[in-house]
């Protein structure tokens, strides 16, 4: 048996950030929640950024990469990113790398894997971490789910999915409608009901451990996401609905 660790610190339009433990590895993905609030949430856990081995963006769109030149002053390690992100983390002090469309061993025996997602920044991943065949994927800010997309998830051990908005609390809520066009469309986000298909096509293909990320504080509730979630399963699962500021450490057992 082997732990996964992972701490959301935060997700949703104010800031996304995620720590993950995978085998020997520490890793934070995306860098949209604030260095001090980082630090504190993993000193509360004996952990510290000085451990972090690399650094895994998305996109670059602020709520992902606000906090980067602060935690860069932080850590020794490089940050991977597509070539389209590198001019909004230009003033950062850590090493960048690019990160193509491919699996590459980054740390021995650490296996990434970056893929596209549809999303309206220039080029939006998503990500597959392996460590000696246990997987964890990493989807946020996805417009519309492809065959492509759950071809790199499927057989994950755990999946941290985009479950974005009600689409009725969206059209009937407060913002224009040109906004929520956007929202809506192919380069936008993840529905609640969208994502609940996506887990169910998952969870037929052993995931059992999802967290739902990037939720709207105002199109969305945690319970509308869940339940809606949890209503279209036919398989049994673990759901955790990640806040938009979170401190919990949550360990998964893998064999």
């Amino acid at each position: 048996m082997s732990t996964i660790s992972i701490i959301p610190f935060g997700s949703g339009s104010t800031g996304n950030s995620f720590y993950l433990e995978i085998g020997p590895y520490h890793l934070l993905i995306d860098m949209g929640i604030g260095y001090r609030r980082i630090r504190d949430v993993l000193a509360m856990h004996e952990r510290d950024l000085s451990m972090v081995d690399a650094i895994f963006l998305t996109h670059g769109h602020y709520d992902h990469v606000k906090a980067a030149p602060a935690l860069c002053n932080h850590t020794e390690c490089p940050v991977y990113a597509d070539q389209s992100v590198m001019f909004s983390i230009r003033s950062v002090s850590s090493e960048r790398k690019i990160l193509g469309m491919e699996t590459a061993q980054i740390l021995p025996g650490l296996k990434v894997t970056k893929f596209p997602v549809p999303h309206d920044f220039v080029q939006t991943s998503g990500y597959v971490f392996n460590y000696k065949g246990r997987k964890v994927g990493y989807v946020t800010d996805c417009g519309k789910m492809n065959d492509s997309i759950l071809s790199y998830l499927k057989g994950c051990d755990v999946i941290i999915l985009e479950s974005n908005h009600d689409v009725d609390m969206l059209k009937n809520g407060p913002y224009p409608k040109q906004l929520q066009a956007r929202i809506l469309s192919r380069y936008g986000h993840l529905s609640n009901a969208d994502c609940a298909e996506t887990i169910r096509e998952l969870s037929h293909f052993g995931t059992r451990h999802f967290l739902l990320a990037h939720l709207s504080l105002q199109n969305n509730t945690p319970e509308a996401a869940f339940k809606t979630v949890m209503e279209r399963q036919d398989e049994e699962i673990d759901l955790y609905v990640c806040p938009a500021e979170g401190s919990e450490l949550l360990n998964y057992e893998t064999e």
